[in-house]
């Protein structure tokens, strides 16, 4: 009580008023200038910039956290042209499928993609909780992989509607053009088309494989009046364009959740079906509404604006 009155009658207040504290070790001036070294730059190492500025790598760290608006992000994945040519076909192509999509046309995508029966690919399953590693089961710690792992190839199509029924091919080789016909034209997409677009106003995104454009392919497309975009205008190596590369990212930590595992590929099989059944219909459709905003946006302003 004597020292709270003391501080009363001196200063008038008895409430600690704010101190100097400690100086920091990055003045205001060294702290601008780190600043601009590292902004939108990769590549970069704390260890050299603390002995650049003679501290410990921990005060680079704290200093960029707490004093500045500087965040670590990860660096996102695209596709990589193998040409100025094919940038520019692909940037041009993507316009010309936006515009055909302003009618308002439903869009319909297919693709292809390879499972496993473990899924060591996901995220989820790299990483395990333990308060003590070495008690942890070794099914636990140690992420077992196979060297020639089994694996089978799906084939879907999507559109804002839903997904298709799904193909899975067991074979170790890919399915030819008459495989594909039969398997996943024929008896998947038309169906497909029937049920959910029987009015037509729709418009068929192949992928650029070679199986999808052959001639037996093509010919019976234009038998049964299915509108598809040509080869020559389909936007070549423009996965981030088409939302089922990441209905198969989705797909995939469904699977696999929970470090399951399949027993064979029927097993594998069963799994990839029942999992995709269970696909949120409304986020489906928020993806494929997206599509004609990304192709807008890619054509007008580059092929990596929706990154």
């Amino acid at each position: 009580m004597y020292y709270i009155l003391t501080k009363y009658l001196k200063y008038g207040i008895t409430k600690d008023r704010p101190r100097s504290g400690r100086p920091a070790k990055l003045s205001n001036i060294k702290l601008n200038n780190l600043v601009k070294s590292v902004n939108n730059r990769c590549g970069l190492s704390q260890r050299k910039m603390a002995r650049r500025y003679r501290v410990d790598q921990s005060t680079i760290s704290l200093n960029l956290r707490r004093r500045t608006s500087i965040v670590i992000r990860k660096r996102r994945k695209a596709p990589k042209m193998n040409s100025e040519e094919q940038q520019t076909r692909a940037r041009k192509n993507c316009g010309k499928v936006y515009r055909k999509l302003l009618d308002g046309c439903d869009v319909i995508i297919d693709d292809e993609k390879y499972f496993k029966l473990s899924g060591n690919n996901v995220v989820s399953n790299r990483y395990y909780y333990s308060t003590n590693p070495t008690t942890a089961p070794p099914n636990i710690k140690l992420q077992k992989k196979a060297k020639f792992e089994p694996k089978v190839m799906i084939w879907m199509a999507m559109s804002s509607k839903g997904i298709s029924d799904i193909y899975v091919h067991n074979s170790k080789q890919g399915f030819d053009q008459q495989m594909y016909l039969k398997e996943c034209i024929k008896k998947r997409l038309l169906p497909f088309i029937d049920k959910h677009h029987s009015d037509g106003n729709y418009l068929f995104w192949p992928d650029l494989a070679s199986t999808h454009y052959s001639n037996f392919v093509q010919k019976h497309f234009n038998d049964k009046n299915v509108p598809f975009i040509s080869r020559a205008d389909n936007p070549p190596n423009t996965p981030q364009a088409r939302p089922i590369e990441q209905v198969w990212s989705l797909l995939e930590q469904k699977i696999y959740a929970k470090n399951w595992e399949a027993k064979n590929k029927d097993h594998l099989a069963r799994r990839i079906k029942q999992m995709a059944k269970e696909l949120d219909q409304t986020m489906l459709q928020d993806m494929m509404k997206g599509v004609k905003k990304r192709l807008r946006r890619m054509w007008r302003d580059g092929l990596n604006s929706v990154h």
